[in-house]
C-alpha cells in the first residue's frame, strides 16, 4: 500500500451556500456582469470558479456566507433573468499545502470515490484544493481524508473534529475589509506552454479521476489548473492544465482511466496565479481582475478563487498582455515565470 500523502493540515468554512447561474443564453461577458453586481453590493465570495466551454457559455460556480444568501440570490435573479441553481447547506472543505502536486488531487479523489462523497465543486489553488461539500457530508468527507492522507497535527477523525470547535468565528474574522486603489499582491507567478482538458465527469468516475492523476503524478507534470463542477441541473465537469510535453498532448494520460470521448483539449494556453493579504475579501477583486483583463483584450478561458489565491487560463498570445493587465490592476512586487522542461 502507498504511504499517505503528508500534509499540513486543512480547514473548514460552513454555514455557506452554492450559488451556480445559469443564463438563458451563450453571453461572453457573464462573469464580469456577475462579479461587478455582488461587488457593488459588497458580497464577499470565498469560493469563486468560473470555466469558458463553449463561446460564450461560462459555467459559473460561487460560494457566499449564508447572511449574504437572500441578497445574492436576489441580485443574480435579477441581473441574468433567471434563479441561480444553488446548495444552501454547503461547507467548505480545504486541504493544504498542495504545491501543484496531481498525487493530492488524485487522492482527494480516491478518497471522496470511496465513500460515495459527491462534491458540488473542487477547485485548486498554488497551496490548497478546497471542495465544495454538504453540510450533512461534512464530517464523513473529513473522515474519508485520513485514509488517504496523513496530517501532523491530528492523527485521527476525532482530532479534527475536536479541533474545529472554536474556529469557525475566527475563521470568517479573517475576513479583510481594504480599500486600496490597488490591492496588494505577495506575487505573480505564471506557466506557458499549457495545455488545457474538459473532461465530461460523472459521480461514478471520481475512482477513475483518481488513477487518472496517479498516472499524471508518475509522468512528472504539474497540475497548474483544476476546477470541478457538479450540479443537480447540469452534467458535470471538469478542467485542469497540464504542461505540453515533447511527446504531444496528455489525452492519452486521461484516456487510460476515462473514455476518450469525453476528453476535449485546448491549447497551447498560459496560467497564473497570485496570492495577496485581502483576497480572503473576495468582494471587488474578481472584479477588479474581469475588468482589467476585459479592458486589455484577454480572452479568459478558467478563473478560480480559493482560500486566498487567484489562478487564472489564458491563450498562450496573450499572457504578456494578461500580466500587464495584471500589474495595471495590482500591486504586484515580484514576477516568476516557473517553466520548466518535460520530456
Amino acid at each position: 500500500m502507498t504511504d499517505p500523502e503528508k500534509l499540513g493540515g486543512f480547514k473548514v468554512l460552513k454555514e455557506a451556500v452554492r450559488l451556480s447561474p445559469d443564463p438563458f443564453e451563450p453571453d461572453r461577458r457573464l462573469p464580469v456582469t456577475v462579479f461587478r453586481v455582488l461587488a457593488e453590493h459588497e458580497i464577499n465570495l470565498p469560493y469563486v470558479t468560473c470555466v469558458l466551454e463553449a463561446p460564450g457559455r461560462w459555467r459559473v460556480d460561487m460560494v457566499v456566507d449564508f447572511k449574504d444568501k437572500q441578497a445574492a440570490h436576489r441580485l443574480l435573479s435579477k441581473t441574468l433573468h433567471k434563479s441561480p441553481d444553488q446548495q444552501p447547506a454547503a461547507a467548505i472543505l480545504s486541504i493544504f499545502p498542495h504545491r501543484k502536486k496531481p498525487a493530492i488531487a488524485g487522492a482527494l479523489f480516491e478518497a471522496f470515490g470511496r465513500e460515495d462523497i459527491h462534491p458540488e465543486g473542487i477547485a485548486h489553488s498554488p497551496s490548497a484544493i478546497s471542495a465544495i461539500v454538504a453540510e450533512q457530508e461534512l464530517l464523513q468527507a473529513g473522515s474519508a481524508l485520513f485514509g488517504q492522507f496523513s496530517f501532523g497535527a491530528y492523527r485521527t477523525p476525532a482530532d479534527w473534529k475536536l479541533a474545529q470547535k472554536g474556529k469557525e468565528k475566527r475563521y470568517k474574522e479573517v475576513v479583510a475589509s481594504y480599500q486600496e486603489k490597488h490591492p496588494k499582491v505577495y506575487g505573480l507567478e505564471y506557466q506557458d506552454r499549457q495545455e488545457l482538458l474538459h473532461i465530461t465527469l460523472k459521480p461514478s468516475y471520481m475512482k477513475a479521476l483518481g488513477a487518472a492523476f496517479e498516472g499524471i503524478s508518475r509522468n512528472g507534470l504539474d497540475l497548474t489548473f483544476l476546477v470541478a463542477s457538479h450540479s443537480r441541473t447540469r452534467a458535470g465537469s471538469i478542467d485542469l492544465c497540464l504542461p505540453l510535453t515533447k511527446r504531444g498532448s496528455n489525452r492519452k494520460i486521461i484516456a487510460h482511466a476515462i473514455n476518450p470521448s469525453q476528453i476535449e483539449t485546448d491549447g497551447p494556453v498560459g496560467t497564473f496565479s497570485m496570492n495577496g493579504p485581502h483576497f480572503g475579501d473576495r468582494y471587488g477583486i474578481v472584479r477588479d481582475l474581469l475588468n482589467a483583463l476585459e479592458t486589455a483584450g484577454v480572452d479568459l478561458m478558467g478563473l478560480s478563487c480559493t482560500i486566498a489565491s487567484v489562478t487564472g487560463v489564458v491563450p498562450s498570445s496573450q499572457l504578456s498582455r494578461t500580466i500587464k493587465a495584471i500589474r495595471n490592476c495590482f500591486d504586484v512586487p515580484s514576477i516568476l515565470k516557473t517553466d520548466r522542461e518535460y520530456g
